[in-house]
Order: structure tokens, then C-alpha cells, then sequence
């Protein structure tokens, strides 16, 4: 049986989370390139899969009790707004979760640390692993500790749906077309690359955005547009 990596105890830390089984964290790090080089068969995948479904049920029954006045749909809308790829990378880089990962030479050499997806779904994983070690009371903790302020921040600004789709429902109700979005410009090393996007309304210049990714960058364009759009 192999030794467990030291790091796991760090990881434990930033978490605060003690974990009964090592084991289940270690797998909830280990990324499937480091499984691959290390000739294991144990990806953090399958854990990913569970703390997926264990995060919805966890943050739908707080947004549930919590905004009894919001209807079904706008339920869905604050769920999707908090429950996403972008906010899950947000809180691994809070919790340090990069810095932990277990992963093979290939993707750490080419930003795996810091990127969305990965980082997304480690944390997934991380609370499936917490979900099966000390159960739905600690899991719960764990993620309400997390996300409760993202979750109340968003609840009070209005924010059911992301920017992008608001504000191309306010477009369309408007004009009766949609919004455009155009990458004006690029920088950074091809490993840690930011996006420009801008958004036109009838090839008019709205708002613009940076983000690691265009899809970042045109939300962020879409949140400027809409300060402007709602204040006319």
C-alpha cells in the first residue's frame, strides 16, 4: 500500500476539515493526469460526481428556506448563479485548493493549478469525499460556511440568473434582438491568458470585461451592460 502523500494534512488545514479517511481526501486530489502517471486507478472523478449532487441538495434546501418569497424559476436561476464553474474555481482558490492537488508533470506545466474547470471540480470532489468521511451535518457545514455569503449576495442584488442571460432577456424585450460579443484583445502567457470582451447593443458599445476565459470576460461585459441598461 502505498504512503500517503504529507501534503494531505496542509490540505486538511485550509479546508478545516479533519478527515477520519486520509485516504478519501487523497483521492478527492488526485487529479486523473497524477493517477495516470502514477499508474493508479482511482481518479477524483467518481467523488466529483457525488459532491455535484451533495452541493445542490445542500444549497437548494438553504435558498429554499431561506427566500420563501422567490418562485420556482427564480429559485433555479440563484442555484445556477452560485452552483457554477466559475464560483466553485472562486472558492478553491479561497480554500487554497490549487496549491494541494495532486497532478501529473503535463497539466501542472501547463496551468492546471489555476484552471476553472480543474479547480471545479476538485472542489466537488472534495465534498464528496467530506459527505462520505464525516457525513451530510459536516458536508453541510462545510458548504454553507462557503456559500452562504455568495449565496446572500447574489439573493440581495437580484441576481437569479447570470448577467448574460439577463441581459439579453432585457434586450430582446426591448429591441427585439440580441446582444453581441466581440474579443477585442488578448494578453498574457498562453498558460495564464486573459480574454477582452466587449458587448454591443445595436452595434453600440455597451460594456467590457476581462476574464481567464471569454466566457468569463463576456459575463463580466454583461454586468457592466447592465448597470447601464437598468439605469435608462
Amino acid at each position: 500500500m502505498m504512503s500517503l502523500p504529507e501534503n494531505l494534512q496542509t490540505a486538511e488545514q485550509y479546508l478545516g476539515v479533519q478527515f477520519r479517511d486520509k485516504h478519501l481526501l487523497f483521492q478527492a486530489l488526485s487529479h486523473r493526469s497524477y493517477s495516470f502517471e502514477k499508474e493508479l486507478p482511482e481518479t477524483n472523478e467518481k467523488l466529483e460526481f457525488l459532491g455535484d449532487s451533495v452541493l445542490g441538495l445542500i444549497v437548494t434546501e438553504y435558498i429554499y428556506h431561506k427566500f420563501p418569497s422567490l418562485n420556482e424559476g427564480d429559485l433555479a436561476k440563484l442555484r445556477a448563479n452560485v452552483v457554477n464553474a466559475n464560483f466553485l474555481a472562486e472558492i478553491a482558490q479561497y480554500l487554497n485548493v490549487g496549491e494541494c492537488l495532486l497532478m501529473g508533470k503535463g497539466a501542472e506545466q501547463t496551468g492546471g493549478r489555476t484552471r476553472v474547470s480543474i479547480l471545479g471540480d476538485a472542489l466537488e470532489a472534495i465534498i464528496g469525499a467530506i459527505y462520505l468521511d464525516r457525513g451530510t451535518d459536516t458536508a453541510k457545514e462545510f458548504i454553507l460556511r462557503n456559500f452562504k455569503e455568495l449565496i446572500d449576495e447574489r439573493a440581495s442584488l437580484g441576481e437569479f440568473g447570470d448577467p448574460k442571460t439577463r441581459l439579453q432577456e432585457l434586450v430582446m424585450a426591448k429591441y427585439g434582438n440580441i446582444p453581441r460579443y466581440r474579443t477585442v484583445d488578448e494578453f498574457g502567457p498562453v498558460h495564464d491568458r486573459n480574454f477582452v470582451v466587449k458587448v454591443y447593443i445595436n452595434d453600440e458599445a455597451w460594456g467590457q470585461g476581462v476574464g481567464k476565459s471569454k466566457k468569463k470576460a463576456e459575463q463580466e461585459s454583461a454586468k457592466q451592460a447592465l448597470v447601464k441598461f437598468e439605469a435608462k
